[in-house]
């Protein structure tokens, strides 16, 4: 099998055939996060995610940091219509080949910072992630191929019930 280009994290659909929710929030200081990172709001702006465990996801950033305060970032926000799609890793950012077997299971994220990307990683204990299942524009089997899944709900910093 192929070993797959790591992919930032996208929008692949939503359950209810809908746009997906994006909205614009203004963006912290000194922010330098790319389209397709994990962002979460502190103090109301968007901030990038400062580990692989986050306590808190507002959701992807569909843009890049403009690196200048308050200008308003659209984001995909993580709620439960949306369905996001992610390259497939380990906590080394090295591809690893997806497989049926790893639908239905709860992973981690790995970010890795060198190349400004975030992943859904095939290894950890501290799931924030269901895999739903494998995006079907990648073969199954590939390194790196790409995963679809949502946010677990208790880490959705807008529709978390803690």
């Amino acid at each position: 099998m192929a070993t797959l280009s790591m992919k930032p994290i996208t929008v692949a659909k939503t359950i209810s055939g809908n746009s997906p929710q994006m909205v614009p929030y203004p963006e912290a200081a000194t922010q330098t996060f790319k389209r397709g990172e994990v962002v979460y709001l502190v103090s109301g702006k968007v901030t990038e995610i400062a580990g692989d465990t986050p306590g808190q996801i507002l959701g992807v950033a569909a843009e890049d940091a403009s690196g200048t305060t308050d200008t308003p970032i659209l984001v995909w926000v993580a709620n439960d219509d949306t369905i996001f799609s992610a390259s497939y890793s380990d906590d080394s950012q090295a591809a690893t080949a997806t497989a049926v077997t790893i639908v239905g299971l709860r992973k981690i994220l790995d970010r890795d910072t060198t190349n400004s990307r975030v992943y859904v990683s095939s290894s950890g204990t501290t799931p924030r992630v269901t895999i739903l299942g494998l995006d079907e524009r990648d073969p199954v089997g590939d390194a790196g191929a790409r995963v679809l899944f949502q946010f677990l709900r208790f880490y959705s910093q807008l529709f978390s019930t803690s």
